[in-house]
């Protein structure tokens, strides 16, 4: 297993935004959840919400590419404003590029997923709630 402990990356204002392709073909999802949990289990949730966002993203294989959702979303511009002006990712919104491009869905931190509400635009991001 990979170091659990980032508490030195933390402490020095290292931030990280992870996202996995729920349909990855290489790397299956529940080995990035068990890493995941492995530094919630040692840091603690708490401390590791100020620096670690982990996002899976349903229908998307290896690589961010897929056959049911291509997600598109400015990672490097979230991840700079974290750094440098402190506002973490906040309810981010993924568009497909690839599928049917435009469609939307939220990017709901792990364990949470998007769930439909069960009314409104299946392409919209709107109509989904981040569940557990």
């Amino acid at each position: 297993m990979s170091k659990t402990d980032l508490s030195d990356f933390a402490r020095r204002g290292g931030k990280i935004i992870m996202l996995h392709g729920m349909a990855d073909q290489i790397i299956p999802v529940q080995a990035t959840e068990q890493y995941f949990d492995a530094v919630v289990k040692t840091m603690g949730r708490e401390a590791v919400a100020q620096f670690f966002k982990f996002y899976e993203l349903p229908g998307t294989a290896h690589g961010g590419n897929g056959t049911a959702f291509t997600p598109t979303w400015d990672v490097l511009g979230a991840l700079d404003a974290w750094i440098t002006q402190g506002t973490p990712p906040a309810s981010p919104i993924v568009t497909d590029i690839y599928a049917k491009p435009g469609r939307t869905r939220p990017l709901c931190e792990y364990p949470s997923w998007p769930k439909y509400n069960g009314t409104g635009d299946l392409a919209t991001a709107s109509s989904f709630t981040c569940a557990q």
